[in-house]
This record gives C-alpha cells, structure tokens and sequence, in this order.
C-alpha cells in the first residue's frame, strides 16, 4: 500500500527593530526639567552667593587624577565558558514531548532543529502549532532573544518529521557567556541576605550605572549579551537582562512588550510579596548617558503610573495596583548605606533626603540641594546646588556639613579610596 504524503508550512516570524526607541523620542519623552534646569539657574551663581565657607583643612588635598583611572572593569574571564547542548533524543510522541523538545533547541539557542513524531497524524497541523507556541512562549527570556523562527513538517499516517530553523539576537557562544556573566555580576552585587526588594533594586542599579542607551554597538544591541558586555544597548536588552538576573535570584519577572505612543518598547513586571510592579531600567537610566547616575521614576510601578506613558496589552499581562513604593519615583542620585537610601528629592527641589528601606520612613537631611551623592568612611559627599555645585560633604545623621571646594563639581564617585570628581578637569581627593 502506497504511503500518502503531505507537506505543510507554518512560518512564523518577529523582527528586531520593533523594539528600538528613536533617540530623539526618547530624550523628549524622558526630560526631567526640575533637574535638568538647575544648571541653567545656577549660570551665575558665583556673583549671587555672598557667604561662601573656607576650603575644609582637615581634608587631604585634591589633585588632578590621571585619565586611566576614570576607567571601570567592565567584565571578568570569559574563557572556558561551556555551550549548552543541544538534546540528543528526536523523537516523540505526543504534543508536551514535542513542546520540551523544541523549547530545548530553542533555549539552546540552536539555529535548526529535526524531530521525529510517532503517532497518529489525523491532527498533525494542531500538535506542531500548539507545540511550536508553547516552546516559544515559554520562557521569556528564550523569547525575547528569537529573531525570526519558522516550522515545517512532513508526514505520513503515522509518524511525521518536524524541521525547524531560527536565529537570534545572540549566538549561542555569546548566550554561554552572558549567563556565565550574570552568575558573577549577582555574586558581587547581591548577597543571600538581602530582602527581594534589595534585590530588584541591585540589578535596576547595576543595569542603569553601567549602561548606555544606544544603537550603536559591535553585536546586537537587542540582546542582554550586548547590554552586559558591551554595557550598550538599547530597551530590548535591558529588559532581557534585567529578566535574566530577577530569574536567577529567584524573583518572578515578565518580559512586556508594549509602545511608548507608537514605537515600540520593552520592559519589565516583577512579583514582590504578591503584588506585580513595573520596573523599566531603560528609562531609569538618564540620556544623555550619565556614568553612575541611577533614577527610579519607573521602579516598582503600577499599571496607573507607568499607563501616563507606556502601552501594552493589558490583558496580556498580570495587573499591577499596589503604590507601596511611590516614594522611590522621587529618588535621584542616590547612595546607599546599609538600609539607609541618601537621595536628591526631585519632588522637594532636590533637598538631600534619606529613606529607611526596612521601614518605608522618609526626611529630610538638609536644606541643600544635592546631586551625584556617594558614601565613604562616615561621610555622604555630593555637589551642593545651593551653593554654586561646590563639592560638600555631610555626616549621614545630617550634622557636620562642610563646603570642600569652590568649584563647580559633578560625577562623583568612590574607587581604592579616592574620591573622584570633575570639576574643569577629573580631580581625586584621598579619604581618610
């Protein structure tokens, strides 16, 4: 008896730059005139201030730092790293068999795939389809990296062969390495006995201070390959990253894809003690880019909120209601002593604030107005915007408030115990 043959077709297929955010856009959508205006209020502001305290004597004298220490390490040894396998088996015989399979070739991050099914093929078309949907839909993180991906198949009575081929934003040795990558990033940044919500807020800094938005890179700049390594990319990567690293401390995280008016955008939900957040670390993260410099206006919040100027299908997706941390959305340059938060209130003219993580407890710390605040040895330090962006510091219980320069100072940051800053030049101060 002669074997009927059938061949069928199903292609399905995303493309990458739907997710890209025009930078002009961006910038437009993401201004924060109370904070970007205050250099322009401040243009002449030496000739205003009548009352300006000596340089402090007790702090060691600043000098010029040379150009090689503004630079950060960005990545550890990637040599060595394994490639995961691709399955061995090929056959299966139901639907859920088929499903596993194909999710192992795709998480894989293997460009094809053949698989045999065993069976009855009356309902061939509905197995591979509903098949096919599950492997792609079920991690988001597998998702979000396929570029395109398509399936066909052959069949006779009773067995059927699957053909798929795919490719993605990364290939499968620059997947080994991110996910190498990010066990060592979350080994330096969290620690087991930090609550979720230090947490979300460890990966959200990390990601912001050490990423610029753009477009243009060596490899994708949709990947969270490119976004960790290149610490360049733009929203697809963030939001890929940031999913990799919430999932492997163990946090529930969705991958959205939504639209900022009519272009598209990609970001996070995260599950914290029952409630879903939103959390974008594109839009956290300041343009033009800011070395450091970390916002939380879209950290940790609800459907209301991010619905101002965001889009998804909602349906889609879980419901996001709680407001419990709206007092984060205010937080600028912040720096953190234990559970402590030292913060720039943008809502409070940029006053120098401090939040108790653990109690939810806010207040004010001075009347000075503070940017690019960093911690060390007993001492907050920041640019003080009542006074000309003079480098100043202040003892954490609001005491001791001290101008160290008459400058104008910014991009504050600690490294080997020096205190880096720039005013006309990068300049360091040792800290005693």
């Amino acid at each position: 008896m002669l074997k009927r043959l059938a061949i069928i077709v199903i292609i399905i297929i995303f493309i990458e730059p739907i997710y890209s955010i025009g930078q002009k856009v961006y910038v437009q959508v993401k201004e924060w005139s109370g904070n970007d205006q205050i250099t322009n209020l401040l243009n002449n502001v030496d000739e205003k201030i009548t009352d300006v305290k000596s340089i402090i004597s007790d702090e060691s004298p600043i000098e010029p730092a040379l150009p090689s220490e503004l630079a950060v390490a960005v990545s550890g040894n990637v040599e060595g790293v394994s490639l995961k396998s691709a399955p061995t088996s090929r056959v299966v015989t139901n639907t859920e068999e088929l499903a596993d399979l194909m999710y192992e070739y795709f998480s894989s991050f293997a460009p094809k795939f053949e698989i045999e099914y065993v069976g009855s093929t009356k309902n061939i078309e509905k197995i591979v389809k509903e098949a096919h949907e599950n492997a792609t839909k079920r991690d988001d993180y597998v998702w979000g990296h396929l570029r395109e991906h398509g399936v066909r198949y052959e069949y006779s009575r009773s067995k059927a062969t699957i053909f798929g081929e795919q490719s993605y934003l990364m290939t499968p040795e620059q997947a080994a390495i991110t996910e190498q990558q990010v066990d060592q990033v979350l080994g330096s940044i969290t620690n087991k006995n930090m609550t979720n919500l230090e947490k979300v807020k460890a990966v959200n800094d990390y990601i912001v201070s050490t990423t610029a938005y753009t477009e243009e890179t060596k490899a994708s700049p949709h990947s969270a390959y490119t976004v960790l390594m290149e610490q360049s990319g733009v929203c697809q990567g963030y939001a890929l990253l940031a999913h990799q690293m919430l999932q492997k401390l163990g946090i529930e995280t969705k991958y959205i894809v939504g639209y900022v008016g009519e272009i598209g955008h990609a970001w996070n939900l995260v599950k914290l003690d029952g409630q879903w957040y939103h959390l974008d670390t594109t839009w956290n993260d300041p343009v033009p880019d800011r070395p450091r410099a970390i916002r939380y206006q879209y950290f940790l919040v609800n459907d209301r909120t991010m619905a101002k100027d965001h889009s998804w299908i909602a349906k889609d997706y879980p419901t996001a209601t709680s407001g419990k941390y709206s007092d984060y959305h205010a937080i600028d340059f912040p720096a953190q002593v234990d559970q402590q938060l030292f913060y720039s209130n943008a809502s409070d003219d940029n006053k120098l604030y401090v939040l108790n993580m653990t109690t939810g407890k806010k207040q004010r710390l001075s009347r000075s107005r503070a940017q690019y605040i960093v911690y060390a040895n007993g001492w907050l330090y920041f640019s003080n915007y009542s006074n000309g962006a003079y480098l100043s510091k202040i003892r954490p219980d609001g005491s001791g408030e001290q101008l160290l320069n008459k400058e104008e100072t910014k991009d504050l940051y600690v490294k080997d115990n020096y205190l880096y800053f720039t005013t006309d030049e990068l300049k360091k101060m040792a800290l005693q």
